[in-house]
């Protein structure tokens, strides 16, 4: 009896529950926040930051407007932040968990302590919810596996061990590099990973399975910055009609431009245009926005929206040149926001010299952003013209045929690898008596080869197909989604029972280990634990069990 594959994914949930020796793997983002068992294949739940200023400010109790909430005062964080009536009638909007610069005043006036504070509470409030309303685990009995980004401010470290230590009571943090989790999910050590999400895209090479922090570059072109550029066109580019009276033409509310919104176009409309064009030498960006409008072949798309202020319904019309070319800004880089191109092409060059060929072929494209269709694709001819043609990447030139994602099959190797439908296999491939006989009667032959050097020769060109199909399928193809790649290598490092270096909840003393401080040395990628105490391995030693893990699994 065959058991249908998702029968066998809910057992594989449901056998982890019971259990204590899975460990509970976060991926905190800006935005999202991913949560699950180490060992399963994809997270269990996301949670997203859906509030707005005003909202926000009435979830803490910091709005001095809105004191009253269902008769009580909110002095204090409301009991009743989860409901709508607490919230009052402001729309809900995105708004990230953090910062990258939390050491200055944001736009709301807070400082540094009174944004910690706040980044605490909402904080405490996702992870209450992680564990007792969807992992539904006590949190005192499994070790956390956090999946980190090497930039991370440490501020915002130690808030997360200060919130599981002392409110959660959780044994054991483990802070991880994200980059270094997510090239372990392809089954390889060295390559190039590219972390495009909403804040920053940041570049970081891996040797070995050992980042190396110094070559790490990065850029404010991301999710957010795409999401203002968009803002800037739907508010010059796309009028609203009335339903009732389609000449009427109007432009967008700005009320109704919310991060919220925003998000929704970009992730439901927009892609990124398979075709580059050449920006010459002093055009404004009315004239090039001409050249796009003139070249695209993209459908325009209506959304019906609602107007407040007229309570009428309203039809926004979004230009098929618009949902093409608003990913343009990724790619258009200046002194003081680098393209993508550039921020992967200048990693690569600081790297030594014997590694760049390595880097260049092993790239590895993760994150929130990175699911915007055909953006790999177009980030692929976006490095090669720069190698070919750009003059400040002359050095990297003779690297130009070597550029290849690690997850994406090239015209090579779907040309080289065998067919899997048996109508495309001959019978040599299919019956492996076959392969002991030269002119057998089955194919029309008459006689029988005994010969010892006839099947000596005969099974090297075996060893040489079996290479040959090898080689060919060495790239797996997009097996994982890029905004899961870095939580998966947690999963997959947490069932092996390994991880970065551990902090024990008797030894934290307020601060987390980062590669950026004095004093502290990691000797080791990676860190076994036995019996809950902290082990630090060999480099090579770990380097090798993680290496042979992935190979056994592969």
């Amino acid at each position: 009896m065959t058991v249908p594959m998702s029968k066998i994914r809910d057992l594989s949930f449901k056998t982890s529950i019971y259990g204590i020796e899975e460990r509970i793997v976060l991926d905190i983002g800006s935005c999202y926040l991913k949560c699950g068992f180490s060992g399963e294949a994809r997270p269990r739940h996301f949670l997203s930051m859906f509030l707005s200023e005003e909202a926000l400010d009435d979830y803490l109790g910091l709005n001095p407007v809105h004191r009253q909430h269902l008769g009580h005062e909110c002095g204090e964080i409301c009991n009743e932040r989860t409901t709508e009536t607490c919230r009052g009638n402001n729309p809900l909007e995105y708004s990230e968990l953090y910062e990258l610069d939390m050491m200055r005043r944001n736009s709301r006036g807070q400082t540094e302590q009174e944004r910690l504070q706040i980044l605490e509470e909402r904080l405490s409030e996702y992870l209450y919810e992680v564990y007792f309303k969807y992992l539904l685990t006590d949190p005192k009995q499994r070790k956390v596996i956090i999946c980190e980004s090497p930039l991370a401010p440490i501020a915002l470290k130690q808030t997360i061990a200060k919130v599981l230590f002392d409110k959660l009571q959780v044994p054991s943090v483990s802070f991880t590099p994200s980059h270094l989790l997510a090239l372990l999910t392809t089954g390889t050590a060295t390559g190039l990973v590219i972390d495009c999400g909403h804040l920053e895209t940041s570049v970081l090479p891996i040797y070995s399975s050992r980042p190396m922090t110094p070559f790490i570059r990065t850029t404010p072109r991301a999710g957010k910055f795409l999401s203002t550029h968009l803002k800037q066109l739907l508010r010059d580019k796309c009028p609203i009609s009335l339903v009732d009276n389609p000449t009427d033409l109007r432009i967008i509310p700005e009320g109704m431009l919310t991060s919220a919104f925003l998000e929704t176009i970009k992730t439901r409309l927009l892609f990124a245009s398979p075709l580059i064009i050449n920006a010459r030498d002093n055009i404004g960006e009315e004239e090039m926005n001409n050249n796009y409008r003139d070249v695209s072949a993209s459908t325009e798309v209506h959304v019906e929206v609602w107007l407040e202020e007229e309570g009428a319904r309203g039809i926004l019309a979004i230009p098929g040149w618009i949902r093409e070319r608003a990913s343009e800004c990724l790619f258009n880089g200046d002194e003081d926001a680098e393209s993508l191109t550039d921020v992967i092409l200048e990693s690569i060059l600081k790297a030594p010299s014997d590694l760049r060929r390595p880097l260049i072929s092993s790239m590895l494209l993760i994150g929130g952003t990175a699911q915007l269709p055909n953006l790999q694709n177009r980030l692929f001819q976006e490095i090669k013209r720069s190698l070919q043609t750009n003059p400040r990447w002359r050095q990297l030139s003779g690297l130009a045929d070597s550029v290849r994602f690690l997850d994406d099959l090239t015209i090579t190797d779907k040309s080289a690898a065998p067919s899997r439908s048996p109508s495309h296999q001959s019978v040599m491939d299919l019956d492996p008596a076959a392969t002991s006989f030269v002119g057998s009667p089955a194919l029309g032959g008459s006689s029988m080869s005994l010969d010892p050097s006839s099947a000596a020769s005969r099974e090297k060109d075996r060893r040489a197909k079996k290479s040959q199909a090898k080689k060919a399928y060495q790239s797996s193809g997009k097996v994982f989604m890029p905004n899961c790649r870095a939580w998966i290598g947690g999963s997959l490092v947490g069932s092996l029972k390994s991880s970065g270096p551990e902090i024990l909840r008797e030894n934290f003393n307020g601060t987390v280990p980062d590669w950026s401080t004095a004093g502290v040395t990691s000797t080791a990628p990676f860190s076994g634990s036995a019996g809950g105490n902290s082990q630090h391995q060999d480099p090579t030693a770990a380097t090798a069990l993680v290496a042979s893990a992935l190979a056994y699994s592969y």
